[in-house]
């Protein structure tokens, strides 16, 4: 058995359905690969030793910046299903009323140049923002709490709330600037599994494009199969809502998985450029060329 490693961005949720229904249906040992998950609440970049890493595009840009050895593999959904979420209370209907308003942030400094230009381009000011700094584990213990308002994956915090009866107002961000439909989520490789295991690499994500097939057509059942390895506190409603909701964005118009459109890639890696917060482009800042026909 090959042994490999994926930290997921996350603590496992429905983004994920596609990897752990590969682990449970045993398609993975299959084909001769030993595969460990792991997943829980972080906003920043780290590998912790793995093979494979999920994050979004901007965090692996700027692991090539501080000479971390990451190449862009694969994409979750093709469209980028994030944007900012909060309660219906809070007025907050479009990027300028954060004004006043209280948004939680992560530490890189990209998610600054991101929002500070969203907020710009609907005419608000950024620094008017109360940045409350706090990696968002419980979407209901923090909105109308500790903060007014998320950057947050659709599928899940605001299926939860939904799911939890709550009243809410959401934007998508890529629905306002291009950039904003960037590679996210998306999956990562380590340079030295590329260079030294590359056939590795194949098999795994051969699996997971059968997977999300799976997955896209049938995300009820998929997704129910996969619950004992979801939060255990996710309901099976909770989990059909989020999966119905991602099943159309998981594929591309030839139905397959995974593959990096440079043009997604390319708007949001050349403003990170142009905002400082990466010197240079790179030559191998993704690849689809792991990809079966």
């Amino acid at each position: 058995m090959e042994k490999l490693k994926v930290v997921l961005d996350w603590f496992p949720n429905t983004n994920h359905t596609g990897f752990l229904l590969a682990q449970k249906r045993g398609w993975f040992r299959e084909a001769g690969l030993d595969v460990e998950i792991y997943g829980d609440v972080h906003g920043a970049m780290e590998t912790h030793g793995a093979d494979f890493v999920c994050g979004p595009e901007i965090s692996f840009l700027e692991c090539l910046e501080r000479g971390i050895g990451l190449t862009g593999i694969a994409v979750m959904t093709q469209k980028c299903d994030s944007g900012i979420v909060s309660l219906k209370e809070a007025g907050i209907e479009r990027p300028r009323d954060l004004e006043g308003k209280r948004l939680t942030h992560w530490s890189p400094e990209w998610f600054h140049a991101a929002m500070r230009r969203v907020v710009k381009t609907d005419g608000g000011d950024y620094d008017k923002i109360n940045l409350v700094n706090l990696d968002v584990g419980d979407i209901l213990a923090t909105l109308g709490e500790v903060a007014d308002a998320t950057w947050v994956y659709e599928n899940w915090e605001n299926q939860v709330l939904l799911e939890a009866g709550k009243e809410i107002n959401y934007f998508n961000l890529g629905d306002i600037d291009p950039i904003f439909d960037f590679c996210a989520p998306a999956v990562a490789a380590t340079h030295e599994v590329l260079r030294e295991r590359p056939e590795a690499v194949r098999t795994f994500l051969n699996i997971l494009d059968r997977a999300y097939r799976e997955v896209a057509a049938h995300p009820d059942e998929t997704v129910l199969e996969v619950q004992d390895m979801m939060p255990a506190d996710a309901t099976q409603s909770l989990l059909i809502r989020s999966q119905r909701h991602l099943a159309p964005i998981l594929l591309d118009e030839q139905g397959r998985w995974g593959r990096i459109s440079a043009k997604r890639w390319d708007c949001m890696a050349d403003f990170l450029v142009e905002a400082g917060v990466i010197s240079c482009r790179r030559e191998n800042e993704y690849t689809n060329e792991f990809f079966g026909e």
